[in-house]
C-alpha cells in the first residue's frame, strides 16, 4: 500500500515561488522604466538650460557691441527686436513680456530649431562708481573729490529655452557693464 502524505505541496510551493519571482520581475521593469523617464527629462532640461545659458552669454556680447560700437554688427541674425538699440541706450527700465513675439534676441540649436531660446534684455539703472585707483592712491576719498570716476550700467537678461515635449528652462542674469 502506498502512502499519500504529500498531497502536492511541492507543486504549490513551486507555483508560489514563480509568483514571487514574477512580482519581483515586474517591479524591476517598472523601476527601470521610471528611471528611463527621469533620465530623459533630465536630458531635456539640460539641453534647454544649455541653449538658454548660451543665448544669454551671446546677449552680453550683443549689449557690449550695441553700447560701445553703436551697432549689432555680427549679431543681426539673432537680434529680433528692431528697437533694441534704442531700448539699450535709453537708460529707462522698461520690462517687456517674456514671449517669442516680443523677444529681443532669439537663438536656436542649429539642428532644425528643436531647441530655441528667447531673450529679454532690459536696462535697469546706471550707477556712478567712485573710489577708483587714482582716488585711492592719492588719498582722495568721498564724493566730489576729483580723480577718475566712472559709471556702470546694469542690465537684466532673462533667457527662456524651450524644447521638445513642451519642456523649458529659464536663466536670469544681471549684467554690469562698465564702459
Amino acid at each position: 500500500m502506498m502512502r499519500r502524505d504529500n498531497d502536492g505541496y511541492i507543486l504549490v510551493t513551486a507555483l508560489l515561488m514563480l509568483l514571487v519571482l514574477t512580482v519581483i520581475g515586474l517591479a524591476a521593469i517598472s523601476t527601470s522604466t521610471l528611471e528611463n523617464l527621469l533620465s530623459g527629462n533630465f536630458r531635456l532640461r539640460e539641453s534647454n538650460l544649455a541653449i538658454s545659458d548660451g543665448c544669454s552669454e551671446l546677449s552680453l556680447i550683443a549689449i557690449d557691441r550695441a553700447v560701445r560700437n553703436g551697432s549689432f554688427r555680427g549679431f543681426s541674425n539673432i537680434v529680433t527686436d528692431s528697437n533694441l538699440f534704442e531700448e539699450l541706450r535709453a537708460g529707462s527700465f522698461d520690462p517687456d513680456l517674456m514671449s517669442a513675439a516680443e523677444a529681443d534676441i532669439t537663438c536656436n540649436d542649429g539642428q532644425g530649431g528643436i531647441t530655441t531660446s528667447v531673450v529679454d534684455i532690459d536696462v535697469m539703472y546706471p550707477k556712478w562708481i567712485g573710489g577708483s585707483a587714482i582716488e585711492f592712491a592719492s588719498g582722495y576719498e568721498g564724493l566730489g573729490k576729483g580723480g577718475g570716476s566712472s559709471y556702470a550700467t546694469y542690465f537684466r537678461v532673462n533667457s527662456a529655452g524651450t524644447g521638445s515635449l513642451n519642456s523649458e528652462s529659464t536663466v536670469g542674469a544681471i549684467f554690469r557693464y562698465v564702459p
